[in-house]
């Protein structure tokens, strides 16, 4: 028994797995030529010039083939301005290189989520909205009254601006490990 608490020590002093930064550089914008979300890894020149073909821009002249990878992040076209990819980490996790990001959005949109309350689930009971009619009223119009079909007025919104189609690519200085690409989702 005293043996085996021995080897449970050990085994925890064992430092655990951990991500590893890895040297990149990125570029950023919000009007990519491509309106199609995507994820794109390029190990090639031609495959790194067709990333800033996306862009619309020509390619950077210091990609080497071989000893470079590249990620393109393209998040498809949205809205109006204000939309943006955030780069939060590229490391070294185990025996691939991954690159995390997430989708940003105008302040108001991002506080509308954070504010939002329980979304109706598939399957599960409905959920509405506290009523706004006087007690007592049932929202249907009385016998012999005539109803508009005048749809409601539309919710107070952000003015849209030109549609935008948010980028990024990030150019990874070492080309040993395959690449993989993940989005953090906005909580």
């Amino acid at each position: 028994m005293l043996f085996m608490g021995t080897a449970l020590t050990g085994l925890l002093m064992v430092p655990p797995v951990s991500a590893q930064s890895v040297e990149a550089r990125h570029w950023q914008g919000a009007a990519a030529a491509t309106r199609q979300p995507e994820h794109v890894v390029a190990t090639t020149v031609a495959e790194w010039r067709s990333l800033w073909s996306r862009v619309g821009s020509p390619a950077p002249d210091m990609f080497e083939a071989g000893r470079m990878n590249a990620v393109g992040i393209f998040l498809g076209r949205r809205g109006g301005e204000g939309y943006a990819v955030n780069i939060l980490s590229t490391a070294r996790r185990r025996d691939r290189i991954v690159v995390v990001f997430e989708e940003r959005m105008p302040p108001e949109m991002m506080m509308a989520q954070r504010g939002a309350g329980p979304r109706p689930v598939a399957g599960g009971p409905a959920m509405s909205a506290p009523s706004a009619l006087p007690p007592g009223a049932s929202g249907f119009a009385a016998p012999g009254a005539t109803a508009s079909l005048a749809p409601p007025p539309p919710p107070a919104a952000r003015p849209v601006g030109q549609p935008t189609s948010p980028w990024a690519i990030i150019l990874i200085n070492r080309a040993d490990l395959p690449v993989s690409v993940e989005q953090r989702l906005f909580r």
